[in-house]
């Protein structure tokens, strides 16, 4: 019996929770649609704009932002996706992939720099190769915050053209 009730409490803790999110989205006078996580980082102008977008499993919603009223503009039905044509799509997509794949492949050239500097100091022990480490480390870490915001940025795009009804194709 015991065995039984540790069983369940295990599959109990292993099971997986929807996952939440919450970004705010606002589109600036260029038209351009921007998204953050952080309600504090929407320029001033924009506040009365945003809409809180809710993210789960499961499904997405909008909802008025929290910190002021929402004005609502009467808006023309876009001839496009999210106001924006095939090559606008195409382009933002391509050029945010093409900048996490230099990031990551740099990030690569890096890590074997790193390890080169490692094997070097094993056999000399000097503190100039010691810093030399942390540097690249620091250097690799930064990358690694680089290349997660960029993840986010593409997700954002990703929930955007979702929202707007991109084909797929476009996103390619």
């Amino acid at each position: 019996m015991r065995h039984l009730l540790l069983s369940l409490l295990i599959l109990a803790l292993l099971s997986p929770l929807p996952a939440r999110a919450a970004f705010y989205q606002w589109t600036d006078a260029e038209g351009v649609v921007h998204f953050t996580d952080n309600r504090n980082k929407i320029p001033k102008q924009y506040l009365d704009r945003a809409r809180r977008v809710e993210v789960s499993d499961k499904a997405t919603t909008v909802a008025p932002s929290t910190g002021g009223t929402m004005r609502q503009e009467p808006q023309q039905k876009p001839l496009e996706p999210g106001g924006h044509g095939e090559r606008w799509w195409r382009d933002r997509y391509k050029t945010l992939r093409s900048e996490l794949k230099s990031l990551q492949d740099g990030r690569t050239g890096k890590e074997q720099a790193l390890e080169e500097l490692r094997r070097k100091r094993t056999f000399f022990h000097k503190a100039s190769d010691r810093q030399a480490i942390n540097v690249m480390e620091a250097e690799i870490a930064g990358d690694d915050a680089k290349i997660s915001e960029m993840l986010n940025r593409i997700q954002a795009l990703d929930l955007a053209a979702a929202q707007a009804g991109v084909p797929l194709e476009w996103r390619q």
